[in-house]
């Protein structure tokens, strides 16, 4: 058995996959920065409302932006961009791992065996450093933020998930997308923080269609009592309880990392503008503590045999509550940008 994994490369569990992906990377080159900071950095926050999404739920719900990997790139002036192929790459994959470059890959965890029960999520980012050749063919060694330790996936288990035979959001397409990572540092300056909640402000504020940002939280907000009438009311309530607290968060909907982010780049802008994105940041960890409180009820009213619209005037004022504190957050922060 021929087996390679990069020397130096170290696997630790995180808050979420890209992010944490991100930071371990980062480590591997030598750069001293949290994970909160690199998930800011990214444009992490976003909020997402749709009827039919993911995971199998009639309405689907989530806080992190999609486009992660990319923005966190940008952000800080590195030119990285996904490899997108029409077949999976694995002597590609392996030839950068001999050369001592790990890559990053876009799946969906579905299709990934060593996740139990799994459901259908696209966008789940991990880092392939490195693979064995055996009888049975390639397994690849891989970083995944779930779990302490790194997890073992064969070949074509791999490949299905990078390019999944059943694809479950139309707009979001996985195609073998692939992005070796050679050494980088880190800028977590003036910069790059204003370049990076810039995009956050921008989607949250200005976006124009209903699914992104507040108007899409409004709307959450406004009939989040109609999921009683779904045909999977308990799965719906349980997955949204799950992928505001569970699936990768940090907790909160990704509220408390941001948060951190927003505080630790307060001391790095200083000043009048530093003073507002500490506060902007005491009001997004109000929101994570609703988000959490909200989640905690949608987890016991998933368990309930029959749920009625009663039930949801909690949820209902939660929501517009979380609304409220972040419309108020973010327009504090686009007074600053200028």
């Amino acid at each position: 058995m021929k087996k390679y994994v990069i020397e130096g490369f170290e696997h630790s569990p995180g808050k979420n996959c890209g992010s944490t992906s991100l930071w371990n990377l980062a480590k591997f080159y030598g750069n001293n920065i949290e994970e909160h900071n690199i998930f800011g950095l990214a444009s992490g926050l976003l909020f997402f409302y749709m009827k039919n999404g993911f995971g199998g739920a009639e309405y689907s719900i989530g806080g992190r932006n999609p486009l992660l990997i990319k923005d966190f790139f940008e952000n800080t002036g590195i030119n990285k961009e996904w490899e997108t192929y029409n077949y999976f790459p694995k002597d590609k994959i392996k030839k950068y791992i001999d050369e001592k470059v790990p890559v990053l890959a876009r799946t969906d965890l579905y299709y990934l065996p060593y996740y139990p029960k799994p459901v259908h999520f696209p966008g789940h980012e991990l880092v392939i450093f490195g693979y064995e050749e055996t009888k049975d063919g390639t397994t690849f060694i891989v970083s995944d933020s779930s779990f302490h330790e790194p997890q073992k996936v064969s070949e074509k288990d791999l490949a299905n998930a990078m390019d999944p035979p059943e694809k479950v959001i139309a707009f979001f397409e996985l195609e073998n997308h692939i992005m070796p990572v050679e050494e980088f540092y880190v800028k977590f300056d003036q910069e790059s923080i204003i370049k990076s909640i810039s995009k956050v402000v921008f989607r949250m504020l200005k976006v124009g269609q209903d699914f992104m940002g507040l108007k899409a939280m409004r709307k959450f907000a406004d009939t989040i009592e109609l999921w009683v009438e779904s045909k999977n009311t308990s799965w719906t309530l349980r997955f949204a309880y799950q992928v505001i607290e569970r699936r990768g968060t940090g907790g909160g909907s990704f509220r408390f990392m941001y948060s951190d982010f927003l505080k630790d780049s307060s001391k790095i802008i200083g000043g009048k503008e530093g003073e507002i994105l500490k506060e902007a940041g005491e009001i997004i960890f109000k929101s994570a503590e609703k988000w959490r409180q909200l989640a905690l009820i949608l987890k016991e009213l998933s368990e309930k045999p029959k749920v009625e619209k009663e039930d949801m005037q909690i949820p209902k004022k939660l929501a517009s509550e979380i609304y409220l504190l972040e419309k108020e957050s973010f327009e504090k922060i686009e007074h600053i940008l200028g």
